[in-house]
């Protein structure tokens, strides 16, 4: 019995985590969303959703090829891990972009929390020299402001991700 229960916890683990980065997957993202929302409607706090993009990975994977992708990708997962405090969670949402949930923090909190982030990106350290400078963008949203479900949460942050892509107009927000 202790054995299956063990298998059991090391599979649901497993489920949870993103093989090449070492973080959280989607699923494990949308679980831990649910139960912060609840969290901290109990206590009555704030939390914020922040949304990494990273800038031009597909010029990556062109020019340099898949494997040195995801080396890359692994590389930025374990930094953003480092980069955050015990509290926060840190998941690869998709492709190259990755998500933060950072308890108990106000606005202004959060956007410095997302340009931290942006500087470690930017940091020389990552992947060979000629794959730098590397670059992200990064957007968020805040419990319960802009949401009080997983999917409001994530379509604010999504669309104040969109808005601080090279190009896109700003929001205004300090990220």
């Amino acid at each position: 019995m202790r054995r299956l229960r063990s298998s059991h916890e090391a599979l649901w683990a497993q489920a949870r985590r993103d093989e090449l980065t070492g973080v959280g997957n989607y699923r494990a993202l949308h679980e831990q969303l649910a139960a912060e929302i609840a969290r901290h409607t109990r206590h009555g706090r704030e939390f914020a959703l922040i949304l990494l993009d990273l800038d031009g990975f597909k010029q990556v994977n062109e020019r340099f090829g898949h494997l040195e992708g995801d080396r890359l990708l692994a590389e930025i997962g374990g930094s953003l891990r480092k980069e955050v405090r015990a509290e926060d969670s840190v998941f690869r949402q998709g492709g190259d972009e990755f998500a933060v949930i950072v308890p108990e923090v106000n606005a202004e909190e959060a956007g410095e929390v997302g340009k931290r982030l942006r500087a470690r990106i930017a940091q020389r350290g990552f992947g060979s020299d000629e794959l730098r400078p590397l670059s992200a963008a990064t957007g968020f949203a805040m419990f319960p402001s802009d949401g009080r479900s997983v999917d409001e949460l994530v379509s604010v942050a999504d669309a104040d991700l969109f808005t601080a892509k090279p190009g896109a107009r700003r929001s205004g927000r300090p990220v």
